[in-house]
């Protein structure tokens, strides 16, 4: 729904940069969360739910009181069907020109998945690094992201345009991820966060690439799909790379980081032929 949203209140030049804004939210949330959690679950260790819980609670009272809404909303009596869950599904394949562009935000959405589920074991088995280092290493990468993230996605599609700022930011995360494979010392891996930053340009413009995929009455249900297809990641994507990381550890841990090139290679062609709906001038901006 909040992609939704920044589609409806956003020019389409303004999307990249919007949606990279957002994207640098969650980068920050990267930094602040486990921090505060870990401090907190020091005191009590239910004291991060509870918190969790007064978050979560704010983000309420401020989209009820303060979020102003997108557009009018639609009169119309609610069709019960269009609650079924499966529904999307039979009206994504009904469109099949969209296959390409949710494949490519699921491969994304399964390569952001690897840093999670590996990223401490490998730098536990690779550099021996112990809880502080992996959290400086992880901090470290989750200010980079969110700078880049943040000032960057719109001036590179203005320059680029999507398609190639997808296939640069691809270029910069395969090449980062060459390096980390075959580093023999931690000093490496922190050399190469800002080009590794680098690499989350392209999430922003595949997600302002993908908001012109259909027309302005469909962006909640296509939005719905993308966050569908993220979800479907989140649940395959770990126990993947998990499986993976095991057969290779006692050999070359940093292997883990060639099966995300080779997911990212199979991203490419589907970039390269991914088709592009003429703009629709938006109303708001």
């Amino acid at each position: 729904m909040a992609t939704a949203y920044i589609t409806d209140i956003s020019a389409e030049h303004k999307r990249a940069r919007r949606f990279g804004l957002f994207n640098a939210m969650f980068g920050i949330g990267f930094i602040i969360g486990p921090v505060l959690g870990g401090v907190l679950g020091d005191h009590w260790l239910r004291l991060p739910f509870i918190a969790a819980a007064v978050l979560n609670a704010c983000n309420l009272l401020l989209a009820f009181f303060v979020l102003p809404e997108s557009r009018e909303p639609s009169r119309a009596k609610i069709d019960l069907a269009a609650l079924n869950p499966l529904r999307p599904l039979r009206w994504l394949f009904s469109m099949k020109h969209l296959l390409p562009v949710i494949s490519v935000f699921l491969i994304f959405s399964a390569t952001g998945e690897a840093y999670g589920t590996s990223w401490a074991l490998w730098g536990s088995d690779a550099f021996q690094w112990n809880g502080l280092w992996i959290g400086l290493s992880l901090g470290s990468f989750g200010v980079c992201q969110a700078l880049a993230q943040a000032f960057l996605p719109g001036p590179a599609v203005r320059l680029l345009g999507e398609r190639t700022a997808i296939l640069v930011g691809i270029a910069c995360a395969c090449t980062a991820l060459v390096v980390m494979a075959f580093a023999t010392a931690s000093w490496m891996i922190f050399a190469i966060m800002p080009l590794f930053a680098l690499g989350g340009i392209g999430v922003p413009a595949l997600q302002s690439l993908a908001t012109r995929q259909v027309d302005e009455s469909q962006q909640g249900q296509f939005q719905g799909v993308l966050a569908s297809a993220l979800s479907l990641a989140s649940i395959a994507a770990p126990l993947a790379f998990s499986s993976f990381y095991f057969v290779v550890r006692a050999q070359w841990p940093g292997a883990i980081w060639l099966s995300v090139i080779a997911l990212y290679a199979l991203s490419v062609p589907l970039v390269l032929g991914l088709r592009f709906r003429e703009a629709v001038p938006a109303a708001a901006t």
